[in-house]
């Protein structure tokens, strides 16, 4: 019994010492996040530093600086760090591509050669642009603030071998809005009856073409009424192969 007993103290207190190890700070930053406030899409590129310091008392290794999206990228400029030693993750923030609130981080992951360690560090800022959010995503205006990515789809064959296509229509507007598509008699449509303000839905439409011979064209346009009101048609065209 008493062995037994010093052999559940060891296990606990060594499960304990890795407990601690895996929660010692080993990198202490000066800042994990920059606030950038408002900037245009089209500012240059900013360079934003997170200092560091060793602060684990053993030599550390930066294994990876992790990023999750071209815009916001870092590399940290020196690898091996003494005890004590200092260093700086150097990110770059690209708005470009982006619009509204952002906040975009970075994985930092090092370890001391027994245990690793993440930080996290992160950006944020509102990216402005001229236009709306809803003209960059869905470039093409219908009419009554109904928006999609382009006016002409092509069918495409898919596993079940049915002759398919979809296409979003995003409702730009503060309101809810009826939609309603009519298109040829053998075209099945899937829509929705209505799309919530600021709200992405999207159309599924499938061709019947059993009638038709191999190398046949088929073409098509779409009526859509947005709260009975006409918009402009969405066509699609394709080939049977």
């Amino acid at each position: 019994m008493k062995l037994l007993k010093l052999i559940l103290l060891a296990l606990c207190l060594g499960f304990l010492t890795d407990a601690g190890a895996q929660t010692r700070k080993m990198l202490e930053f000066a800042t994990r996040e920059y606030n950038l406030d408002s900037l245009r899409f089209d500012s240059d590129s900013l360079i934003l530093d997170y200092g560091c310091e060793n602060v684990s008392g053993r030599r550390l290794t930066v294994l990876e600086v992790h990023s999750y999206c071209g815009c916001f990228t870092g590399e940290i400029l020196k690898r091996s760090l003494a005890p004590g030693e200092k260093t700086v993750v150097r990110a770059v923030f690209r708005p470009f591509t982006l619009h509204g609130p952002q906040n975009r981080s970075l994985t930092v992951i090092v370890t001391d050669g027994q245990v690793q360690s993440e930080n996290s560090l992160s950006v944020k800022a509102f990216v402005t642009r001229d236009q709306s959010e809803g003209e960059i995503r869905f470039p093409e205006h219908l009419g009554c603030g109904i928006r999609t990515d382009a006016l002409t789809y092509l069918l495409k064959k898919d596993r079940e071998g049915d002759y398919v296509f979809s296409f979003p229509l995003y409702n730009d507007t503060d309101q809810p809005v009826r939609i309603g598509i009519e298109g040829p008699s053998r075209l099945k449509i899937y829509a929705p009856e209505t799309i919530p303000p600021r709200t992405r839905k999207e159309v599924r439409c499938i061709y019947g073409h059993a009638w038709l011979i191999r190398g046949a064209a088929l073409s098509g346009k779409l009526r859509i009424r947005a709260d009975d009101k006409e918009l402009s048609p969405v066509t699609f065209e394709g080939k049977l192969l």
